[in-house]
């Protein structure tokens, strides 16, 4: 219960919302999670203290970062974005037209 398998951080920047339950719309708000080990949740049918969730990793404890290593964090994983993959058509939508000479190559 509560395991999942860790997706790659390639186009991270451009993979919102995160989390597996896709709860977390920026990566500024996952840094945040995991630098108070797991996130607090006030209202609703899941409200309660995450970092004191039975079901928590043992890996997930908290850290502290400065403003300038938050930043250089994020500049980081934007980094990882792959702009030749996201704008190569190959990779594109596959129920989209496709231009003559890639439907002539079948």
């Amino acid at each position: 219960m509560g395991k999942f398998r860790a997706p790659t951080l390639r186009n991270i920047a451009v993979t919102a919302p995160y989390m597996h339950d896709g709860s977390i719309y920026t990566l500024e708000g996952v840094i945040d999670h995991y630098a108070a080990g797991g996130r607090t949740i006030r209202s609703g049918e899941f409200k309660g203290v995450g970092s004191a969730n039975p079901n928590k990793s043992s890996f997930v404890k908290g850290f502290r970062l400065t403003a300038q290593e938050k930043q250089d964090l994020l500049n980081f994983l934007k980094s990882l974005t792959d702009e030749k993959f996201l704008t190569d058509r190959r990779f594109g939508d596959p129920w989209q037209s496709r231009p003559a000479t890639l439907n002539a190559t079948r």
